[in-house]
């Protein structure tokens, strides 16, 4: 009995120090950062040649090779459009007729960025990226642009409009991009975010976007 006395302090210690333990590593594991994550984005977007007003849509993924630094690597496109309102009344019927040039330049494009995390918790973080693509387009102008002709130059009763296309309608380029990006995350590591950003190419073309972005951390 005396023996069971005289262990019983060195038992409660060896309990406690056990239970601290494995409070500290549960706790570890709870605090642990992610190393990667998934994401899908979408929201508006500007094209610089034309001012052509629409979206940016994609999908990411990121690896994280320490707490602050990250490579992204994402798919993403682009569809932009814009016209040239031109109204046409005729004046012997009364007709109305919109005679717009309407035209579409869209993208797709496969690039990765470096990130590095200026905050990161489990909740919060706050990115700035800097990345190079490539990218395919589809202008249905092209660089080029057109003539219009009047009723007064030409006595008919339409506008006429006269291309001379010497640019190609298809292209590809490399180019770069900027983006900012804020997200918070959840306590199931689901996350929502905004990614404002803008970049440029060897075409000269500048994308302005500001997409929302939603995901999961694992």
């Amino acid at each position: 009995m005396k023996f069971f006395t005289q262990l019983r302090p060195g038992l409660i210690r060896l309990f406690t120090g056990a239970c601290t333990l494995v409070f500290f590593f549960t706790t570890m594991a709870q605090n642990k950062l992610p190393g990667k994550a998934i994401q899908v984005a979408g929201g508006y977007s500007r094209h610089g040649s034309g001012d052509l007003k629409g979206i940016v849509f994609g999908a990411e993924y990121r690896n994280y090779l320490s707490k602050r630094f990250s490579l992204n690597y994402s798919l993403r496109g682009t569809i932009n459009s814009g016209k040239e309102t031109i109204i046409v009344n005729n004046l012997i019927t009364g007709e109305r007729t919109d005679a717009s040039v309407r035209f579409t330049t869209a993208g797709v494009q496969a690039g990765v960025n470096g990130g590095l995390s200026i905050i990161r918790d489990l909740k919060h973080e706050l990115m700035v990226s800097l990345g190079a693509f490539g990218r395919y387009q589809s202008a249905s102008n092209g660089d080029d642009g057109y003539s219009i002709y009047y009723p007064q130059q030409t006595s008919q009763p339409t506008v006429l409009i006269g291309y001379d296309n010497r640019t190609p309608q298809e292209i590809f380029t490399a180019g770069g991009i900027f983006q900012l990006q804020y997200s918070f995350t959840f306590r199931n590591k689901v996350f929502i975010g905004l990614a404002p950003g803008f970049q440029t190419d060897t075409n000269g073309d500048v994308i302005l976007q500001a997409a929302l972005t939603a995901g999961k951390r694992f």
